[in-house]
């Protein structure tokens, strides 16, 4: 079957099967919400087929083949979640499609660099590793660059993957550098499969070199990978359940609630929200608006109707979502107004225009909002919250402080901010809480923001509370072993969550080092090869593993025989090809 499919796939009709491959996994793959597995059977028959046109003289023709095939792919994956945005389906679609064609060209760099300069590492390993350590900083310069953050980024942000669980200490470098390893590696043994025969007893060499021990060193550093690989995603098999909420030892339960009236003939009004608030207060210490909920033309009108919310909201805290229209122009008054979306807190003990401000909306959605809105520039603060005892314990079991209360640090950020990794890397704490709303035109995007949120709450070992004003839009609470969306489009919601106590305010690996600091882990990986070269039990392990693999047919290529002349896959009588398809 091997020699079949060489012939049909490498001889015969390659342009077309890699193109269609290539389509369809796109289809799959590159939804507003990437998955982990389908992406990295894209990106193993992308570079199967990049290693394969490498040195053809028809490349440029199969790379433009390529482009169009996983942009239309791509196009059609992220469609219906356009035609909500735009006024026509043809805008749409075209909308789509530049956006596709252009993540296609920034996914392809990583690949023509490990073409060009993986052979030029002095080991194996390093040779390996490349790959994943440039798709991870690719992606990380990208969502740096980029005005939609990782929205469009080929990385998957659902947590249905065994590697989730690294984000706390690598963010979401770590995910992009499996995502590269898993293509990396599962290119190879695919690669080592094709190129093979039908007769088991003729295995082919992946390898050009001509030493047996250089082919050695190669399969054992993919089987080191392989092994690092799983590894790492051993962890995931530990189910890590959300904390208790029935205990005040070392937790201290919260009430958490998403005010959402239902849309009636329209958007709800400041009338509707403040009824459905003081419904919620019973049953939750922290009540958070959807984005943009309310609309105020000055800071008069908006104190004005805080004033109001504060009449009989009892002790909770209350962050109110507006919107409101400033001067472009601070020095000229009276000059054009533009809108300016931001979240306050407000709570009873406050007096008239004591309520904390607590974040500006940083980054606008393009087009929609980066038109008629002001970015803000100021990073997002830490509120502490005084949390009272909960119906069921007393004052003194709750606290012995002289308020017998306990402190529950809060942040905040709004909508599209989540889609940018350093959205809290200004923090110099851990912050138990983020308040997050927002409101979103469809479904697809509604929870491509919502994994985003998860995200950038695991990363740095919060919770999030996720409140989406949109028709469609999901809304739930992530992280802390939750991820729980609570409802879809209107209709308020309650949800008891639970707090570390006492809380644990430092911060996460990540949080501290950035990317950076990750980008120099990785590195550190790639470069660890030559340690394999003092660790002979290491060595006589992976000799013994290569003997038990070598009886599997499909491993059994991955390494050299040296009583055969061995095969060339890519010289197949095409001119301009000097090497095999992978090395």
């Amino acid at each position: 079957m091997g020699g079949t499919l060489q012939s049909l796939i490498f001889t015969t009709n390659q342009t077309l099967i890699f193109g269609a491959c290539e389509f369809l996994l796109a289809l799959i793959s590159l939804s507003p919400s990437p998955t982990f597995v389908p992406l990295v059977l894209l990106l193993t028959v992308l570079r199967i087929h990049g290693m394969r046109i490498a040195y053809r003289s028809t490349r440029v023709l199969d790379l433009m083949c390529s482009w169009v095939a996983v942009t239309a792919g791509a196009s059609l994956a992220r469609y219906s979640s356009a035609t909500n945005a735009v006024s026509s389906s043809s805008q749409a679609f075209t909308a789509v499609a530049v956006m596709s064609a252009i993540t296609y060209v920034l996914a392809i760099i990583p690949f023509y660099v490990d073409i060009r300069l993986h052979r030029k590492f002095k080991t194996t390993w390093a040779q390996v590793t490349f790959l994943p350590v440039v798709w991870a900083t690719t992606w990380a310069l990208v969502s740096h660059l980029s005005p939609v953050g990782r929205l469009l980024n080929w990385s998957p942000v659902s947590s249905s993957h065994p590697f989730a669980w690294v984000l706390p200490y690598t963010g979401p470098m770590g995910i992009d550098w499996a995502v590269g390893a898993c293509a990396a590696l599962s290119s190879e043994v695919a690669a080592a499969w094709l190129m093979g025969t039908d007769d088991d007893e003729h295995p082919v060499q992946l390898s050009t070199l001509s030493n047996e021990a250089q082919s050695n060193k190669r399969s054992r550093s993919l089987l080191a990978l392989g092994i690092l690989l799983v590894a790492l995603a051993l962890p995931s098999l530990h189910v890590s359940l959300p904390a208790r909420t029935d205990t005040i030892l070392d937790t201290s339960p919260l009430g958490v609630a998403c005010a959402l009236p239902p849309f009636g003939k329209g958007r709800p009004s400041l009338g509707d929200f403040i009824a459905e608030t003081k419904k919620l207060t019973s049953q939750a210490k922290v009540v958070l608006w959807p984005e943009s909920a309310v609309e105020f033309g000055s800071q008069g009108e908006r104190e004005a109707a805080f004033e109001e919310l504060r009449k009989d909201i009892q002790k909770s805290v209350i962050g109110v979502a507006f919107e409101e229209f400033v001067p472009q122009d601070s020095s000229n008054p009276s000059g054009s107004r533009m809108r300016r979306n931001g979240l306050a807190l407000v709570h009873e003990g406050q007096k008239k225009g004591e309520e904390v401000i607590q974040y500006y909306k940083r980054n606008l959605v393009p087009f929609t909002e980066s038109f008629s809105a002001i970015p803000s520039t100021e990073p997002p603060t830490i509120y502490n919250f005084e949390l009272g005892p909960p119906k069921w314990a007393t004052r003194s079991e709750w606290s012995s402080t002289p308020n017998h209360t306990r402190p529950v640090t809060i942040t905040s950020s709004i909508c599209l901010d989540f889609a940018f990794s350093s959205a809290f890397s200004s923090l110099d704490s851990r912050p138990a809480l983020i308040l997050a709303p927002a409101r979103t035109w469809d479904p697809t995007i509604s929870l491509a923001m919502w994994e985003q949120a998860k995200s950038r709450a695991n990363e740095i070992g919060s919770m999030v509370l996720w409140c989406d004003g949109g028709s469609t839009g999901v809304s739930g609470v992530g992280g802390g072993g939750i991820s729980e969306i609570m409802q879809l489009g209107s209709g308020s919601w309650t949800r008891t969550i639970s707090l570390q106590f006492p809380f644990d305010q430092r911060r996460t690996v990540y949080a501290v080092a950035g990317d950076f600091g990750v980008l120099v882990l990785l590195v550190a990986i790639m470069g660890g090869g030559s340690a394999f070269r003092h660790l002979p039990a290491l060595s006589g392990s992976l000799s013994g593993s290569r003997s038990v693999l070598q009886a599997v047919p499909l491993f059994r290529r991955l390494f050299p025989d040296r009583r055969r002349d061995q095969e060339n896959l890519i010289d197949v009588a095409v001119p301009g090809e000097r090497q095999s398809l992978l090395h």
